[in-house]
């Protein structure tokens, strides 16, 4: 399935939205627990806010960015010499690609992959991951782009095959938008949809097309989503 036009598009999103509410609502009490906002008792009743939720989350994210990452592509026990070294040699290329990703992240402010994404893991229970290899008009190098994304603000609908669509919606300053689409808005800000289904991409920014629906050439939704 595909989808042409913004109204369908928005259409869609708010659909799935409203389905999503209660997990949503989740997240944002989950939220509260983290930052250590104010517990408000019944009136008549002392009532403390306890940082156990916050100690937790710091325990587990601690263990998670502290974790050894480890690659292995298996091979049967029969492997030659010569699968073990093309094993051996994808083993350093994704090693690579991971290096890669961090240093575009850090590029742009953000913390390593694993850091980003074991932060969201501890606060919202969910995971949300854009990732995309391509290489620029012009350019010698491959790009590795994977950005994990806040599940609060990733909307999807899937299929028994899988995802069929996936949207993240952001809020971007007039001069990101103009650096990045080339786009002059009004005002300070405005909101971003990057929206994609199993053939196009789309973005569509203060409610009108900053990329119409294009052919990303990939055979699927470039995101994983899912609870931990």
């Amino acid at each position: 399935m595909a989808f042409e036009d913004i109204a369908e598009i928005r259409a869609a999103i708010e659909a799935r939205e409203a389905d999503l509410t209660l997990l949503r609502t989740r997240m944002e009490e989950d939220w509260d627990l983290y930052t250590l906002t104010k517990y408000e008792g019944k009136k008549g009743y002392e009532s403390y806010t306890s940082s156990a939720p916050r100690n937790f989350f710091d325990k587990v994210l601690d263990g998670l960015n502290q974790a050894q990452l480890s690659i292995q592509i298996k091979l049967p026990e029969d492997a030659t010499d010569e699968e073990q070294r093309t094993a051996q040699m994808g083993e350093q290329f994704l090693l690579g690609a991971f290096d890669s990703v961090d240093r575009r992240l850090a590029t742009q402010g953000q913390p390593p992959l694993r850091q980003g994404l074991g932060f969201f893991i501890c606060t919202r229970g969910w995971y949300a991951v854009r990732a995309l290899v391509y290489k620029p008009k012009g350019a010698k190098k491959a790009v590795f782009d994977v950005r994990p994304l806040d599940p609060l603000h990733v909307t999807w609908d899937e299929a028994e095959d899988g995802l069929v669509w996936a949207a993240y919606k952001r809020m971007a300053t007039a001069a990101q938008i103009s650096q990045e689409y080339g786009i002059v808005i009004e005002g300070k800000e405005a909101e971003v949809i990057d929206f994609w289904d199993r053939e196009k991409n789309t973005v569509i920014v203060a409610g009108e097309f900053a990329k119409p629906p294009q052919k990303h050439k990939r055979s699927r939704v470039p995101f994983y989503i899912g609870a931990v």
